[in-house]
């Protein structure tokens, strides 16, 4: 994407690509992450059959299929089973060498909208959130940096009304009336093939968006799967 497209949106583009800190250096030049949701046979089992949720667990990859990411849930099992996907939780985004490079908190809320997710990077540094808005039916989300400024909106589909097609979460600017155009996309492929091929979600951006928002845009992903996708809310 060019840069003029860019400048018409709320997000910055790094000045520097190679100036970033070194634990999320992974993201400097990658524009699209491919979220593979595991799951044994045991845990569905448990979970279809007893109502039993395990933690969640993903793998995140790059475009040419290398695994750049893992990430774990730590939550109690009264939590996930009772909650679901309304529940809080705290998951841990580990690289390559096990150390832990960014963590998604999100507290509970006990209304029907209202959710966030804070991102950490490192852990216990805050580098943006993703705020839930209310809308009737649609889902909608502010993205924020750091300092809890808005930078960008993303506006999903009806879910339940989805059906045989990709379902597409667009990045959108905060005045989404002067674009006619998406700059990104978090989406759910309806169709297993090609680079889709056993992937849950694959989440696009701008290759020299900022990585302290690229990480935020991967929480997006991990929210917006608990919140419509999780197997007992729907």
């Amino acid at each position: 994407m060019e840069l003029s497209a860019l400048e018409d949106t709320a997000m910055i583009p790094s000045q520097d690509p190679y100036h970033c800190p070194s634990h999320l250096e992974t993201l400097t030049w990658i524009d699209q992450l491919f979220v593979h949701k595991e799951q044994s046979l045991d845990e569905v089992c448990a979970e279809v059959c007893c109502g039993i949720k395990s933690n969640n667990r993903y793998t995140v990859k790059n475009d040419i299929g290398n695994k750049i990411f893992t990430i774990l849930e730590d939550n109690d099992c009264c939590n996930r089973t009772c909650w679901a996907g309304a529940r809080s939780f705290i998951m841990s985004v580990f690289n390559n060498s096990n150390q832990e490079i960014i963590r998604l908190v999100r507290p509970f809320v006990c209304t029907c909208c209202g959710h966030e997710l804070e991102v950490q990077s490192p852990p216990g540094v805050t580098i943006g959130y993703v705020r839930q808005n209310f809308h009737i039916c649609l889902p909608k989300f502010t993205v924020e940096n750091e300092r809890g400024e808005p930078a960008f909106k993303i506006a999903g589909p009806c879910v339940p009304c989805t059906c045989c097609t990709d379902e597409n979460f667009e990045l959108l600017s905060l005045n989404e009336a002067v674009i006619d155009r998406p700059f990104g996309k978090i989406f759910k492929p309806f169709s297993s093939s090609g680079p889709n091929i056993g992937v849950d979600f694959v989440v696009k951006f701008p290759s020299n968006l900022q990585v302290k928002m690229k990480a935020t845009l991967l929480g997006a992903c991990i929210l917006i799967d608990c919140l419509y996708y999780e197997r007992q809310q729907r």
